[in-house]
């Protein structure tokens, strides 16, 4: 009986030790909105996850890291707004909307400056502009990045939301219903429809190439109130995040892929067209510009306009750029 008692304690105590581990144990966890299931991490998020740049910094602070991909940008605010993320990367749209009704998130970095949307078709309707989907339906993921899209089109075009029919979907679910029939044009991040176009099962009809100033942008955002109590992680993100673009530039067309998702990692030269055109990789930043934020701006005061967003906001007020700036001068890096 002596015996039994003694294992029964001695296991107690290992039972004991392994929980007291794992609720000790700290965790960054990282979101990143994935089109309703079609996409994953994308650009330099992406490449500092491949190159484990994220566990390398964060692990010298005694922090494990956790990937969270969910279903779209709005999910990704209700994520930050309920404390269950500390990073983001976010589309334009729903990451100044969130900001805009201060829901605990700060624009602290750009991942992606401009990103590229466009609208899909049948590949046997022809598209020559906005009248031409007058009593049709079209899909749009409504409060994310394709909606400014959607919204500039059909303004641009003439043609008021009565003269067609919205359908709110996710990316991906949009696209199977284009492909099955059940929609006219979806509207949404180009890297999804291109490979479904060069297999002949879309056609893309439309991209923001030929208007640039409708391209998203993407951002870097933390919770506020994590990184007040923690400034030296905001810190370790961006050296992270730093460390991931200085290797892309290296040699971009190794992270073609997970820059895009995967979704041209089969396609090389038109990832290059979109990512790499100057031999410079652009559109990957990181750093908060003048032109991003005057970029920022337009769409705030647009959205506001058409009833989207509440109220005027500056959208200087959103940002804190400390945690780059710190980790870029930690690095010895001028970008």
């Amino acid at each position: 009986m002596k015996k039994f008692t003694k294992i029964i304690a001695v296991l107690s105590f290992f039972f004991a030790l392994a929980a007291a581990e794992a609720k000790s144990k700290k965790v960054v966890r990282i979101g990143s909105a994935n089109g309703g299931g079609s996409r994953e991490f994308q650009g330099i998020l992406a490449v500092g996850k491949e190159l484990k740049l994220f566990e390398d910094e964060f692990g010298k602070l005694g922090y494990d890291v956790e990937y969270i991909t969910l279903e779209n940008g709005v999910a990704v605010n209700e994520a930050i707004l309920s404390s269950e993320l500390e990073f983001a990367f976010i589309g334009d749209v729903p990451g100044f909307v969130g900001l805009s009704n201060n829901i605990g998130s700060v624009w602290i970095g750009e991942d992606l400056g401009f990103s590229t949307l466009g609208i899909a078709v049948p590949k046997d309707f022809n598209l020559t502009g906005a009248k031409d989907l007058i009593g049709k339906t079209v899909s749009v993921n409504i409060g994310t990045n394709a909606h400014l899209l959607y919204a500039k089109y059909f303004e641009d075009g003439g043609v008021s939301a009565d003269q067609f029919t919205t359908a709110n979907l996710t990316l991906a679910n949009g696209t199977a219903s284009l492909v099955g029939g059940k929609v006219d044009a979806v509207f949404g991040d180009i890297t999804a429809f291109y490979p479904l176009a060069k297999k002949g099962e879309i056609k893309l009809a439309f991209t923001t190439l030929e208007r640039p100033e409708w391209h998203s942008q993407l951002l870097l955002l933390g919770h506020k109130k994590f990184l007040k109590k923690n400034p030296n992680l905001g810190v370790a993100f961006f050296r992270a995040v730093i460390r991931a673009r200085q290797e892309a530039l290296k040699a971009p067309e190794k992270f073609y892929g997970p820059i895009s998702a995967s979704a041209l990692k089969d396609y090389p030269e038109f990832a290059a067209k979109l990512y790499n055109s100057d031999g410079k990789l652009t559109p990957l930043i990181s750093k908060i510009t003048p032109d991003q934020i005057e970029r920022a701006q337009g769409l705030v005061d647009y959205f506001q306009s058409i009833k989207r967003i509440n109220g005027k906001h500056d959208v200087k007020k959103f940002i804190d750029t400390s945690f780059y700036e710190k980790a870029a001068k930690e690095l010895g890096i001028q970008e």
